[in-house]
């Protein structure tokens, strides 16, 4: 008779954990009977795999990476505490049986991620090894999610933007010519799920011959871009690009000898891969694109990180303090973080705009983030430890949604054949 249940049960809920956590998991079998079981091992792995065939004419030729974190295999030895008095055969009792486990996850991993050419996936195996029988596999995959702080790098919470035009010469006399001029302008460009791209996007036109020309649409877009790197049999490096449009939101139309000024344009980020810095096969890259009709495209590149700016969450707490009437006068106060090894630069401005000393005195929330950062040098292996006073975040599903992670080559009797990885969100 088979048994009932073979599981992996981790203790966190949503299955996901940052990069340097403990993760602490027990395996769960209910036998309906004594069932002769040798061994119960068990398998920790994290790995990058890319895949795919190139075509060149006839000829077809394999390209494939594989990029291993960590594999951690051990014998648990439940088993052997029911050696029967020949000592040769162990018989697992009938009933509940629970083996509890935990390991610490190295710092530098990167986070989970599941795309169309690979993966950076992490799972864990249960093997209830049988004599003269096949083995009892049991897998459950979770989410690991890497360092990836946006406070790292001063630039990405600086407002930037971009220009691009598109400029035509007539060919013939009833041909139109003029240029087409797309500019736009973000706040910042380091964010994290959740978060709110702030855009502006503007319009010009000037077509000096035919009037008539017909009007051209506009429209802003998040853009995910996604290198996989590979080689084939022979050694040869490989590369394959894909892109995926996540976001789209129309601007309107602009006329010929006319310019589109629109308001701020809100877009906010779903359930997204952030980089994956400590990754050699897989890039992961956004663009906020502002498109013109068959025309130009202005294109800024941005970040999506896991820990956000710590800057943007004083100010919503700020925010929140004066909406509801509880606010007592305190000036605003700006961080700068020019690094890693540097140490922080304050600058306190009154409501006049005038600078303050740092001895002055300043906000209980601004004390707390700032001792955090002093504390603790990037990256660190446990979020909390990065920063204290930080809210805890919530997990939301991938916004591309689960993916078959069955492998051909091995038999899985328990587990879940589909996965999708959590990414952190700060913000409601």
């Amino acid at each position: 008779m088979k048994l009932e249940k073979f599981a992996i049960e981790l203790d966190n809920s949503e299955n996901a954990y940052f990069a340097g956590q403990e993760v602490s998991e027990r395996i769960v079998i209910d036998a309906p009977e004594p069932k002769k079981i040798n061994e119960i091992l068990l398998e920790l792995k994290g790995r990058c795999r890319t895949s795919w065939t190139k075509h060149s004419g006839k000829a077809r030729s394999f390209c494939s990476s594989s990029e291993p974190y960590f594999l951690e295999q051990l014998n648990t030895m439940y088993t052997h505490k029911f050696t029967q008095e020949d000592g040769k055969d162990r018989v697992l009792p009938a009933g509940h049986h629970e083996i509890p486990f935990s390991y610490t996850l190295p710092k530098s991993l990167p986070s989970s991620f599941e795309g169309d050419h690979g993966f950076v996936r992490y799972t864990c195996r249960a093997i209830a090894e049988r004599p003269w029988d096949f083995d009892i596999v049991s897998r459950t995959a979770f989410t690991v999610v890497g360092i990836e702080d946006i406070n790292s790098d001063p630039a990405l919470c600086e407002p930037t933007c971009a220009t691009e035009s598109n400029q035509t010469v007539a060919a013939l006399c009833w041909k139109a010519s003029g240029s087409v001029q797309a500019e736009l302008s973000l706040t910042k460009s380091g964010y994290t799920p959740g978060e709110i791209i702030e855009a502006v996007g503007k319009v010009s036109t000037l077509i000096v011959q035919n009037s008539s020309s017909k009007a051209r649409k506009a429209c802003l877009k998040l853009t995910q871009h996604v290198v996989y790197k590979a080689k084939t049999f022979a050694g040869h490096e490989q590369s394959k690009v894909t892109k995926k449009q996540i976001l789209r939101k129309e601007l309107g139309e602009v006329a010929a000898h006319a310019s589109l000024d629109g308001p701020v344009e809100r877009m906010r980020i779903p359930a997204l891969p952030p980089r994956l810095g400590r990754c050699k096969s897989i890039l992961v890259a956004y663009t906020v694109d502002l498109e013109v009709e068959s025309t130009v495209t202005s294109s800024i590149p941005i970040t999506l990180g896991t820990i956000p700016l710590l800057s943007d969450l004083l100010t919503h707490s700020k925010q929140s303090v004066v909406k509801n009437g509880s606010g007592n006068g305190n000036p605003m106060h700006k961080i700068s973080m020019p690094g890693d090894d540097a140490i922080v630069q304050v600058t306190i401005t009154d409501e006049d705009g005038q600078t303050r000393d740092e001895d002055d005195e300043m906000s209980n929330e601004l004390d707390a983030f700032l001792s955090a950062r002093k504390r603790v040098r990037m990256p660190s292996s446990i979020l909390s430890e990065l920063y204290p006073t930080m809210p805890s975040p919530y997990y939301r599903e991938s916004f591309f949604g689960k993916v078959d992670i069955s492998d051909e080559k091995e038999s899985i009797q328990f587990g879940e054949s589909e996965f999708a990885p959590k990414y952190p969100f700060y913000t409601d």
